[in-house]
């Protein structure tokens, strides 16, 4: 008998277990746990709450994945040349954004980076299941394209995150923001204020948030202002100082420079004080996403704000909403973006 009171014991609460202790059916405490609610009424809703906390159950994912055929997993993949990935700020915000968002849902992101095509191509192969996949990729278009055409052959439903899809992948859903459209207004406020010589400095490695910014900025001066564009190493904060500050010592000093992103933007201030310029007096800089880190420049960095974790937030929702619905054409969304005013603008004096 004792044996048979400690197997008792041992054995987690059921599903069963709350239906007759809350006097319910189980439907019912299936449709509470499930967030359906409005299926039963506020007091029966509170009533299996209150039993769930007492007996402590939680429910049986590999029961639940069996039923719905589903593994509750979303999967996140990264193409980037570094394996530091997740200290790319813009990187770690969409992931966030995803993580929280499908943890409210009982859903969990398997986050995984590859560096290259061939990478990729070895990841697919032993990849784990999930129920749907969001990528984010780095590189050419061309190479983007191979990449996203690789990913289409896991045959689950697919999102690409601050891209499009290429032709002929009309299922597959995107999410972005307008980077263009960000880059132009904050580009056109410098040519107001004065700017006819602009640097542009990115980084070496091709992004397309990156590629739809300098398109902006080309459009904005067109007939206006001259663009010089310049790469650098964003990964290294020291090198991508250097990078500027050689650029200013053998160049006529540009009006204003704009950094691809805040890092960029920040480093092109300590560039510009190291060559004894002073920002916005001498050289105006600007920069793009404004992240937190932006506050820990002086003057604080002009910039363009990024909905990153919001698009990680709507990214989760587009692809458990492609896993519902089980076919159709891809869904696309586009987020705004506002200038964040700083201190590193003012008017050109010319002499």
């Amino acid at each position: 008998m004792g044996g048979s009171d400690a197997t008792e014991r041992m054995q987690p609460p059921s599903l069963r277990d709350v239906a007759r202790l809350a006097n319910v059916s189980v439907m019912t405490v299936s449709n509470v746990i499930n967030g359906r609610t409005a299926r039963v009424g506020k007091d029966v809703a509170q009533r299996v709450h209150e039993v769930i906390e007492e007996i402590g159950y939680r429910p049986q994912r590999r029961g639940r994945s069996l039923r719905l055929q589903r593994e509750f997993a979303i999967g996140l993949t990264i193409m980037h040349p570094d394996r530091r990935f997740l200290d790319d700020p813009y990187i770690t915000q969409v992931a966030a954004g995803m993580s929280n968002f499908l943890a409210t849902i009982g859903y969990g992101l398997m986050v995984n980076g590859v560096q290259d095509l061939k990478d990729l191509e070895t990841a697919t192969r032993r990849v784990a299941s999930f129920d749907g996949l969001a990528v984010m990729v780095s590189g050419q278009r061309s190479e983007r394209n191979q990449a996203y055409r690789i990913l289409s052959k896991l045959h689950c439903p697919m999102l690409i995150v601050q891209d499009t899809p290429p032709r002929g992948m009309g299922a597959v859903s995107s999410v972005l923001q307008d980077d263009r459209g960000g880059a132009f207004r904050l580009a056109r406020s410098l040519i107001d204020l004065g700017a006819r010589r602009i640097l542009l400095v990115v980084p070496s490695q091709s992004w397309p948030a990156v590629e739809r910014r300098r398109d902006g900025i080309l459009d904005a001066a067109a007939g206006h202002a001259e663009v010089d564009c310049l790469s650098c190493d964003e990964a290294d904060f020291d090198k991508t100082i250097e990078t500027i500050v050689r650029y200013l010592g053998q160049d006529q000093v540009p009006d204003a420079i704009m950094g691809a992103n805040d890092q960029i933007g920040v480093a092109a201030i300590s560039a510009a004080k190291r060559c004894g310029l002073s920002v916005p007096k001498d050289i105006m800089v600007t920069g793009f996403n404004a992240f937190w880190f932006r506050n820990l420049s002086s003057p604080l960095l002009t910039s363009v704000t990024s909905p990153a974790y919001e698009i990680g937030q709507e990214a989760g929702r587009a692809l458990i909403a492609r896993v519902e619905q089980e076919g159709g054409p891809g869904q696309h969304l586009v987020l705004s973006v506002e200038i964040a005013n700083g201190g590193t603008l003012r008017r050109v004096n010319r002499r």
